[in-house]
């Protein structure tokens, strides 16, 4: 089975994308934990939780269909975060 490693970069480029249409929409920028995530960063449920929960909030505001997400509930120790993930947040920031 290969696999597609999710990277800081991919996490802080959803931010800004998520950052760009949370200001869109007339809302206030959300708070990530981790502020600063740098190259070798493990990424985190946390860091997919607060994305899916920013950019639902954007996308109510804006009247745009709900996203559905790949494994809707992550759960430490079980969840692998997946490529899938990032590209659901990708899509949902278009």
């Amino acid at each position: 089975m290969s696999s597609t490693s999710v990277k800081a970069i991919h996490i802080a480029e959803l931010r800004a994308a998520v950052s760009a249409v949370r200001v869109l929409a007339g809302i206030a920028p959300f708070s990530f934990t981790d502020g600063g995530l740098v190259s070798g960063f493990a990424i985190k449920k946390v860091h997919i939780e607060e994305l899916r929960t920013s950019v639902s909030e954007a996308r109510m505001f804006l009247v745009l269909p709900s996203v559905t997400f790949t494994d809707p509930v992550l759960t430490s120790g079980v969840t692998t975060i997946k490529a899938a993930h990032v590209q659901e947040l990708r899509a949902g920031v278009k």
